[in-house]
């Protein structure tokens, strides 16, 4: 099997790939892992946990390999990076018609919060939304597909040339994503400038992790549990 997947992907591709393609591959599988651990007596919400957990293997296990990484913000990009978080949460945030990917107003269920153990795995959903996501994410959108649109080893593109072409598909693909998906077009645009611009892929992390935790703060103390 591996040598199989050698064949497709060189381990640089790999190692953006697979951390995102395992967490989405448990995305899917989500009803029946959650009836299997109903079955075993365990919450549900158990599922969203093993997929973080699965990601946060595959990043340890090709951490080295994530060369991007090394480069650190500067004081103002992270300033930067935060202000552009923040305006992408009020983009996600902003009404939306059904054309656009909004909903019409349906029946929510809430993550109950009776019990500490309501409240654990609140905060692994929340943990896995703010800090584990924009990180599997960045890497796989703007790191990897954004810049192989532009060449197929896509590691010698310097983020500072990437074309208005890759920018804009690995966009639109990034917003398919999501339900909110002229939310999600709008919110890869702006990752991809920070990305484009900075030349440092730690600013637009950190921006996708500014959106998520306080998109993560407007769901539960504003029970918009539509956006999760």
């Amino acid at each position: 099997m591996m040598r199989l997947i050698d064949h497709w992907f060189t381990r640089a591709e790999c190692a953006r790939i697979f951390p995102f393609i395992g967490f989405i591959l448990l995305l899917a599988l989500q009803p029946w892992l959650v009836d299997l651990f109903t079955a075993l007596g365990v919450a549900g919400q158990a599922a969203y946990l093993c997929r973080c957990l699965l990601a946060l293997w595959l990043l340890f296990y090709f951490k080295a390999d994530y060369r991007e990484l090394t480069d650190k913000p500067a004081r103002a990009q992270i300033g930067l990076a935060l202000l552009a978080g923040v305006l992408v949460f009020l983009l996600w945030i902003a009404p939306y018609p059904v054309w656009l990917g909004g909903s019409e107003t349906q029946a929510i269920v809430a993550m109950p919060m009776q019990t500490g153990t309501d409240l654990f795995w609140l905060a692994c959903r929340w943990a896995g939304s703010a800090l584990v996501v924009p990180v599997i994410e960045e890497l796989f959108w703007r790191s990897y597909l954004m810049r192989r649109l532009d060449a197929n080893d896509f590691l010698t593109v310097s983020p500072a040339a990437v074309t208005t072409y890759a920018i804009l598909l690995s966009s639109v693909l990034f917003a398919v994503e999501h339900q909110l998906w002229f939310a999600g077009l709008l919110a890869g645009l702006v990752y991809a400038w920070l990305y484009r611009h900075s030349q440092v892929l730690w600013v637009a992390i950190i921006a996708h992790v500014t959106t998520n935790a306080l998109l993560g703060a407007w769901v539960v103390f504003g029970d918009h549990w539509q956006y999760w």
